[in-house]
């Protein structure tokens, strides 16, 4: 955790992001509501958008993030409103079950294979029996759009190794391959980012290996 490769990045992100990425947002927000969701850890956090507007909302949002100049940002944003802290989210300083749901958005598929496994790991750990998993990141197999350009070029912006696991994932079936190879039931998929990402919606009790539920819209 000593290199941040987010240190330049930092303050451009919601200027260039927030527009795309704000309607995801107000998904998850209205998804955990609909859950029935109050203690909710929003991991790989980033600038803390989601997290101060679920708090803002009425939850009690956390976020972690392991970049410094991402929660920095995340701090300055949201004085008062908002719990942050620096953590890995391979392995989180969590108590098991702390949780009512545990969120990741478009933060996936920027990881190694086996590190983003870990981090989805982490997310189901830190649920309690009867919470739900929500991740929100790209699907695979769409066809050319104007959006899926604009996607593809700030990925290979934001470096060769980003890139390059942004590929692996999309050739690994993106966020709906991701649960399949964690053997992790998905309860819904919904789309999201001009049906360019998806929502996963996933409960938690059935531990690794159990079948694979049909997603529904």
């Amino acid at each position: 955790m000593n290199r941040d490769p987010y240190a330049v990045v930092a303050g451009l992100y919601d200027p260039v992001t927030a527009a795309f990425l704000d309607p995801v947002r107000r998904l998850v927000r209205e998804t955990l509501a609909e859950l029935g969701a109050q203690r909710v850890c929003d991991v790989c956090c980033g600038t803390g958008r989601l997290t101060g507007r679920l708090r803002r909302a009425g939850f009690a949002a956390v976020g972690v993030d392991a970049s410094p100049a991402m929660l920095a940002r995340a701090r300055a944003a949201w004085p008062g409103q908002a719990v942050f802290a620096r953590q890995d989210a391979r392995a989180l300083a969590v108590p098991d079950g702390a949780f009512d749901a545990a969120v990741a958005t478009f933060a996936l598929h920027e990881n190694a294979p086996d590190d983003r496994l870990a981090i989805l790991a982490e997310l189901f750990r830190l649920t309690r029996p009867g919470g739900h998993v929500l991740v929100a990141d790209y699907l695979a197999g769409l066809a050319f759009s104007p959006l899926g350009l604009l996607v593809g070029l700030a990925e290979r912006l934001a470096g060769a190794e980003h890139c390059g696991n942004y590929r692996d994932f999309l050739a690994r079936r993106g966020v709906a391959g991701l649960f399949q190879a964690a053997g992790r039931p998905v309860a819904r998929l919904r789309p999201c980012l001009g049906g360019r990402a998806a929502l996963a919606v996933a409960p938690v009790g059935a531990g690794p290996g159990a079948a694979v539920a049909p997603a529904r819209p």
